[in-house]
């Protein structure tokens, strides 16, 4: 991912996915955390953006050693459902659905799920309204 400053209140954001997808797109970082799996050393980024249309961008970069893994998907409020790209393939689902989704597409242990998801839920109702 690169990052270039607008000298607005948003940036300019430029993100690759593995999958042979970029994405460029206006906006901010919202939240980003970094979870460690001592089972398998896997070190997983979560990065949440807001666009300056006010969709979702969500990122997910996992290391262990010499292995990485580059995802990103672009989330959109349809009414009560959510549009997920990843840049090749789209699906439309409700909201609530989004969360096990979004953990599952993270690789995030159903376990850790739900402990993860309360505060997930309140960024994601404050995003989407």
């Amino acid at each position: 991912m690169s990052k270039v400053t607008t000298g607005a209140v948003t940036e300019k954001f430029f993100l690759r996915s593995d999958n042979g997808t970029e994405l460029y797109f206006c906006g901010q970082l919202y939240s980003e955390s970094s979870y460690y799996d001592e089972e398998t050393a896997m070190l997983t980024r979560l990065r949440l953006f807001v666009t300056d249309t006010g969709d979702q961008v969500y990122s997910i970069v996992s290391g262990s050693g010499t292995q990485k893994s580059r995802r990103h998907y672009f989330v959109s409020s349809i009414g009560r459902h959510c549009r997920v790209s990843d840049g090749i393939q789209s699906l439309v689902l409700p909201v609530d659905m989004l969360f096990a989704a979004v953990f599952g597409l993270c690789g995030i242990d159903p376990d850790r799920a739900e402990e993860l998801r309360p505060a997930f839920e309140e960024n994601l109702r404050m995003i989407i309204g």
